[in-house]
Parts: C-alpha cells; structure tokens; sequence
C-alpha cells in the first residue's frame, strides 16, 4: 500500500525504544522524516543511528514530554529542521502498581493524570495549530486496553483510574479540529512484548521465560492467542493511522490485544 505521507515530519514522542521505536522505523521507511523524542539522549542516539543506518531520515529530541517549555522547545526544534510536525504519536509512561488500599499518597493519582492526560494536552497543544494551518494532520496516541476494561489481576489502581481520562480528552478533540483535515485516534495494545512489560511479569508475577510468559497470557490474563504481542504488529498499524487512506478514520479506540478485549462492541 502507497501510504502518501513521503517527505511530511513526524514526531514520535518516547520514539527511542519499544512500540514507538517502531513506529519511528516504519514511519522512516514510508519516507518520513522523523524525530525521536525521549528523556535520555543516549537512547534518542541510538535509536536515531539505528534508523539512519537503514537509510532513514531522523532527528534525536531530548525532552521530558511532561515540561511545557521542553515540549514547546522540541517542537519549535522540529519545525526548524524537518518541517511543522503533522504527524504525532503521543504516549506516556507511568507505573505505580499497587490495589486501592496499597496507594496512601493522594499525590500519586495526581502524578498519574499528569503523565497521562497533561502531557498529551500539552502535546496537542503544541502541534495542533501547524496542522489546523496545514489542513492536515494525524495524531496517535499509544495508550493501554485496560483503560477502557481495568484488569483487575494486574492492580493498576492509579492507572486504571487516570488513562480513562486522555481517552475522553482525544475523543473531544477529534470531534473539534476532524473539520480541519486533523484525526485524532488511539490504539490500545494488550501485553506487549516490551522490555517494560517481560520486566514487570518478571518482578511483580514471577514469570521470567517465554514459556512461563505464554502460560501466563493462556491461563490467567486469558489472551486468546496465548502470547504476547509483537511491537511491531502494533506499529504497523499505527503508521497506517498516519497515512493518506486512514484520513476518515478519527476519534477511534482500536485494540490490539489479541482478542482479550470480550466485548463484540
């Protein structure tokens, strides 16, 4: 599939490792100019390196997506070396496992919403009006099924409370700037084989090899494909989300879960 995007920006925010380093290579190899953006710069280096020496163009952004100025910076960065970004993928990371009663520290809930809702509204208000002037734009946002279905076996209490809200965020602004030739989706993976996700199996559940992991997905979070998921499998359609076809598809909720989701709706 021609994918149309050849020569527009992209920024991909937490772009140096797992499901957005992916999204950053396949974005690359469509012919988009990229722009890694991650906390540290020894792995915005490497992940830059790694897509210039498949023959891509990228840019390595240092920046803590959660600071108003280092995102207002990163893109004003952006948009003097690639170009104005119309193409963003936006997502946050924020663990604080623990059930209702183990979470005493109220500041932890507000931390979350921070990291999850904020940083996206301060995101979106850093690219929106490049793409409302364009006429064009694709944001993505990588968020989690569970905030749509709280896995209560995991016990992301903080979590399961904070992301439902980013979800309503970007369903309004879809709905808002969709006139402008702007959509605004989510994708929402399942257990993902990142090096997060095997860390936090290892360290909270004890599962610490492949099989271990396989039984793990089959009997007790009941994954019907009995396995993690690939991060490519959900890059790939993100880069789809980005492309000229996907241009009618806004304000969506798409999992990648491999069925866990039991809902036929």
């Amino acid at each position: 599939m021609h994918f149309g995007i050849e020569g527009r920006s992209a920024l991909i925010v937490g772009g140096s490792k797992g499901i957005g380093f992916e999204v950053a290579k396949m974005l690359a190899t469509e012919g988009v100019r990229v722009a890694v953006l991650a906390r540290t710069k020894a792995d915005v280096d490497d992940a830059v390196e790694a897509i210039r020496a498949e023959g891509g163009s990228a840019l390595g952004v240092p920046a803590d997506a959660g600071s108003p100025q280092q995102m207002a910076d990163a893109v004003r960065t952006v948009t003097s070396e690639h170009g104005a970004p119309l193409i963003v993928i936006g997502q946050a990371k924020y663990q604080r496992p623990g059930d209702f009663a183990d979470i005493t520290d109220i500041n932890v809930y507000r931390e979350s919403f921070d990291a999850h809702t904020m940083s996206q509204i301060l995101l979106l208000q850093a690219v929106l009006p490049a793409m409302r002037t364009a006429g064009w734009g694709r944001f993505v946002h990588i968020g989690s099924a569970t905030a749509k279905e709280p896995a209560g076996n995991i016990h992301h209490a903080v979590a399961n409370t904070s992301r439902p809200s980013t979800i309503g965020l970007l369903k309004t602004v879809s709905d808002e700037y969709a006139q402008y030739g702007i959509t605004v989706n989510t994708v929402a993976p399942g257990w993902i084989e990142t090096q997060n996700a095997i860390d936090y199996l290892q360290n909270h559940l004890g599962t610490s090899s492949e099989t271990e992991r396989r039984e793990f997905m089959l009997t007790q979070a009941r994954v019907p494909a009995a396995r993690m998921g690939k991060p490519h499998e959900i890059a790939s359609l993100i880069t789809y989300l980005c492309s000229e076809s996907a241009g009618y598809l806004t304000g969506s909720w798409i999992e990648v879960d491999g069925g866990l989701h039991r809902s036929a709706f």
